[in-house]
């Protein structure tokens, strides 16, 4: 008896383990991950689709998330809130899961976690592996994902919408020019309208004179030496490793032609020195491998706008823009697609944000994106299937 009673209890124990296993594999089933060699053979990368926990579907409608300019990992940390908001695309999943939309987030090649602290460079970052990063590439990788999401049985491939952040909205409409993606609808968070050509001028001419205007701390137009060395910590400049002896006018001071006349000159010999290196050269920003010099060149010669690329999508387009965005003003982007929206097959919807940056938070730059306006992104997200 006591042996029969050790097997029954045995096999009670088993059946429990066997249940537990179960039910922990069921609620990480939730998330299938997936790793997929790149078209180029030269690596793989890894991502995952995350399905809605509570509420079943035999296939979902799925929302596609496109970072920008970066080193980013999945979960795309793009915050400074200290709080789990900062992994932006996690927070943008679990809320559409909550909209029982399935998610697809991937890793940038090369990328292997967060790169959430600067002592995680070496951990997170194979800098050999983003040497062969590209514009092509990097249109590749998403393609790769699209495909993987498309055949899976579990993604409705007649309801998939991108959602493209900053540069994302770049390479979504490159894609969608080329006539490989085929999505209902596409939503940009500081998103382009205008070219990478033009774009990059004003981010290096306009934008840089814009900052350095920025320590006239008296505003009367005139920009001393003094001023510049009392305004360079903390400034633009500092935070982009650009040295404060690149400010400094040999004259003791400024006014904003003679500083726009600089950098604009500064611009022509950057240009023509890139175009003049060979594209498998690294692109390399504050010592860190970031890509192929190759997709630096493209900024410079791709003179079409990202609107044109658009221009016969018919599904509906949506844009969430900062007015305090340094890297793709809000106002900018508006005033260019109000001279553009009507050879537009769908004109989109622009929604300028006052004072928001360009993640949609107080910061120019980074995030996380404010409560109320992450929830109409969202809604925006789900409107897009409809």
């Amino acid at each position: 008896m006591m042996a029969c009673y050790f097997n029954k209890m045995t096999m009670l124990s088993n059946l429990v383990l066997a249940i537990s296993l179960f039910l922990s594999s069921a609620t990480w089933a939730n998330s299938d991950e997936f790793v997929l060699e790149t078209f180029d053979g030269e690596t793989t990368f890894g991502g995952q689709i995350d399905f809605p926990k509570n509420c079943y579907r035999s296939q979902y409608k799925t929302a596609i998330l496109v970072a920008g300019t970066g080193l980013y990992y999945r979960n795309a940390y793009l915050g400074l809130s200290g709080t789990e908001r900062d992994y932006v695309f996690k927070d943008l999943a679990k809320r559409l899961n909550q909209k029982c939309i399935a998610v697809v987030r991937y890793d940038y090649r090369g990328v292997k976690c967060d790169i959430d602290e600067k002592g995680k460079v070496d951990t997170c970052l194979d800098q050999k592996v983003r040497r062969s990063v590209d514009a092509q590439t990097i249109i590749d990788d998403i393609q790769a994902v699209y495909d993987h999401a498309l055949s899976h049985k579990k993604v409705d491939s007649s309801e998939i919408v991108f959602l493209g952040h900053s540069e994302g909205s770049l390479n979504i409409s490159r894609l969608w020019d080329r006539g490989t993606i085929k999505p209902k609808g596409l939503v940009f968070i500081g998103g382009m309208t205008e070219s990478p050509k033009s774009l990059i001028r004003w981010q290096f001419i306009d934008r840089s004179v814009d900052q350095a205007f920025a320590m006239d701390t008296d505003g009367n137009g005139i920009l001393t030496n003094w001023e510049v060395t009392l305004g360079y910590p903390g400034s633009f400049f500092e935070e982009n490793d650009i040295p404060i002896l690149n400010l400094l006018s040999p004259t003791g001071m400024w006014n904003r032609w003679g500083l726009h006349q600089f950098y604009a000159l500064e611009y022509s010999t950057v240009v023509n020195a890139t175009m003049l290196s060979p594209g498998y050269l690294p692109y390399i920003q504050k010592g860190i491998t970031y890509s192929s010099l190759a997709w630096w060149k493209k900024w410079f010669t791709d003179s079409e706008p990202v609107v044109e690329k658009l221009v016969d999508f018919e599904g509906p387009i949506t844009y969430f823009n900062g007015s305090n965005d340094i890297q793709a003003p809000g106002e900018k982007q508006q005033e260019f697609l109000k001279n553009y929206a009507h050879r537009m097959t769908s004109p989109p919807e622009f929604n300028l944000i006052e004072g928001k940056g360009h993640l949609l938070s107080n910061h120019p730059l980074y995030g996380p994106i404010d409560e109320d306006l992450v929830n109409r992104v969202i809604n925006s997200i789900v409107k897009s299937f409809n």
